[in-house]
């Protein structure tokens, strides 16, 4: 079982992505801001964290930069997922070494591509 750390400042995705990870069999952790994901993956480990790119104050990418530049945590394995799944979103996951960029509505399969991706 692997644990996944979902980040969005929306409570019920955060819901519906603990669900269908729970429903995977793995565990799942949350936090509603960039800076609470920072917090929980130092004190997690998770093996994966999803981060959703449009939230208030410290957004998506803005957290994965935070994450490349700390030490201890800057080689976790992080997604991305957005509303608006752009070649730019796309294109700067991938510069920040993400291991993919989903889109919402968030699709159990696609999740769990990235989780199997994330857990080899």
């Amino acid at each position: 079982m692997s644990k996944i750390l979902i980040t969005d400042d929306d409570s019920m995705m955060l819901r519906m992505a603990s669900f269908i990870v729970k429903k995977a069999g793995h565990e799942a952790v949350t936090a509603s801001s960039g800076e609470e994901c920072l917090k929980k993956l130092k004190e997690e480990s998770p093996t994966l964290t999803v981060i959703d790119v449009e939230m208030p104050e410290m957004n998506g990418i803005e957290t994965l930069q935070a994450i490349r530049a700390e030490s201890g945590i800057a080689d976790a394995a992080v997604c991305l997922m957005t509303g608006s799944l752009t070649d730019e979103v796309k294109s700067r996951a991938a510069e920040l070494g993400a291991v993919g960029c989903i889109g919402k509505p968030l699709e159990a399969g696609e999740l769990m591509e990235i989780i199997a991706k994330a857990t080899k």
